[in-house]
């Protein structure tokens, strides 16, 4: 195993694989990118809204005239000498306006502290003067700008000399709209979009992360298993009869191709199990919610259904589930009372609208280990073999449990369910190693729950379309034709029905008294 090990590394990854794992993870982790970006969205905007301060400017324009006495009349009225004149005021402005003199008479005429920024500049290439003052009070902004026009010429007496100013503009009341705008929502967007960005980004590196299961060659690479089926992920939508939500081959409401899969698995599990004259099959997996328990019942009522004797077992007995996944809820008995000796006959159930037996029980224990190690254990498992064809073992997932790995050593072989895109590959070479260590008989696995475009080939992408696959012409045929074929195996079988039913009857009466504890 430690070159499956070491190929648990190196399963690659086509384009259609990482664009469906990205989707699997945004889907999963969808809540945490819309979160953050709530957050974020909400922060920036409080942030931002809450350093808002509007700011209001009240401005005037003068035009600049230097008029020099000693000059002739045509140097005294010279537009380049108004020019300079107003470059200079605009650079001599802020050392004036700021020095201590004038403001002790702003702060004298106002009445109160500058509430202000005062600022000159002049205008290129003309002869225009403009003061701008700002503040965050509109008012502060329209008194500050008159005092400061009357209180200007006196501190640059000195500079203006002949200078002559005049007033072009000149505002009549504070402005009423601020000059800058309060940004807050556009700045909440753009950082929520940024943050959302990133949570996508964050989810498509997780996303590449992800070493699983797309595919039979992924599988071989793994753990060097045959992939003897793809299963396809069929959805069925909510229906007033509970019934109809179960994903059985018996059931009108599942698609063809399902059905198909299953039949293809029978066919291979049948040719598998008769090289070795096995008759007993355990099902497992690496984690729950990978199928292994709709495999174990869609392949054991398919065998039924082609006149063999088939029981299915439910072996998990910390959690006893085969009952409602047949849509079963009458009281019954299972290993649990049969192998604790609680009940001395078998409680068998006849699962409707097939031949198939069913041994699951209400009953269920936290340390199973006890029950099924021991040799009572295989002792009801050969004298189930004296009386069917095949003995279907659904069990607990390997992962975490050692159950199954238990169980494996009374079964002929043991199925491995995978379902696609689910466990890591480091998972199920673990689980794996670990049922191999007891010299068990993997005979495949099944790829199971597999979307379209990500297996490479088969069922995912050879048949895209009804449930997520389009069935072939070769194949196309409704349920009821389906149905109707196993219909017909059920008729051919007459007799083994029959012996079925009795076998059914007799094994009530089996006695557990001539089987040593």
């Amino acid at each position: 195993m430690d070159e499956q090990t070491h190929s648990s590394n190196h399963i690659n990854l086509d384009f259609s694989v990482l664009l469906h794992n990205f989707v699997k993870a945004v889907q999963r982790f969808f809540w945490f990118a819309l979160a953050l970006t709530l957050i974020v969205t909400v922060y920036s905007y409080y942030k931002t809204n809450s350093s808002y301060t509007p700011l209001y400017s009240s401005e005037a324009v003068f035009s600049v005239h230097a008029n020099y006495a000693d000059m002739t009349d045509i140097t005294s009225d010279n537009p380049y000498m108004d020019r300079s004149a107003a470059q200079s005021l605009s650079a001599t402005f802020q050392y004036v306006i700021s020095s201590e003199h004038a403001r002790m008479l702003l702060v004298r005429e106002l009445g109160r502290n500058v509430n202000g920024t005062i600022t000159a500049v002049a205008t290129a290439e003309s002869a225009l003067f403009t003061m701008r003052v700002v503040s965050n009070n509109a008012q502060d902004a329209y008194d500050i700008l008159l005092v400061t026009i009357d209180v200007y010429p006196q501190v640059a007496s000195s500079i203006l000399g002949d200078t002559q100013i005049n007033i072009i503009n000149l505002p009549t009341e504070p402005p009423s709209a601020p000059i800058n705008a309060n940004d807050a929502l556009s700045s909440a967007l753009t950082a929520g979009v940024f943050a959302f960005l990133v949570a996508l980004a964050g989810i498509f590196l997780l996303s590449m992360s992800r070493r699983t299961v797309h595919s039979a060659e992924d599988l071989r690479k793994l753990v060097n298993l045959k992939c003897l089926a793809y299963v396809p992920s069929v959805r069925l939508k909510k229906h007033s009869n509970v019934k109809n939500l179960h994903l059985l081959i018996t059931n009108p409401r599942v698609s063809t191709v399902f059905n198909e899969s299953v039949r293809a698995l029978r066919i291979k599990i049948q040719k598998q199990m008769a090289q070795t004259n096995g008759q007993i099959l355990l099902i497992t997996s690496t984690l729950p919610n990978e199928g292994k328990t709709t495999i174990a019942t869609n392949l054991a009522l398919s065998l039924s259904a082609e006149g063999k004797r088939v029981i299915l077992i439910d072996g998990d007995l910390r959690k006893q589930s085969l009952k409602g996944t047949l849509g079963i809820d009458a009281p019954s008995e299972g290993l649990v009372e049969v192998l604790s000796g609680s009940s001395k006959n078998f409680h068998l159930l006849n699962v409707p609208n097939s031949n198939l037996l069913l041994l699951s029980g209400d009953k269920t224990i936290d340390q199973p280990q006890p029950l099924l190690d021991t040799d009572r254990f295989r002792q009801v498992l050969d004298l189930l073999r004296t009386k069917l064809d095949f003995i279907i073992i659904d069990s607990p997932p390997a992962a975490f449990l050692g159950d199954a790995a238990t169980i494996a050593k009374y079964a002929d072989a043991t199925l491995y369910v995978v379902r696609q895109d689910l466990a890591n590959s480091a998972q199920i070479v673990d689980s794996i190693q670990a049922l191999s260590t007891n010299d068990i008989n993997l005979i495949g696995c099944v790829l199971n729950h597999t979307q379209a475009g990500t297996t490479r080939y088969g069922y995912g992408s050879k048949y895209a379309g009804n449930y997520g696959y389009a069935y072939g012409y070769k194949y196309s045929t409704s349920y009821y034709g389906s149905r109707n074929r196993y219909s017909d195996s059920q008729s051919a079988a007459g007799k083994l029905t029959k012996e079925i039913s009795d076998t059914a009857e007799a094994a009530e009466a089996v006695s557990f008294d001539d089987i040593e504890p």
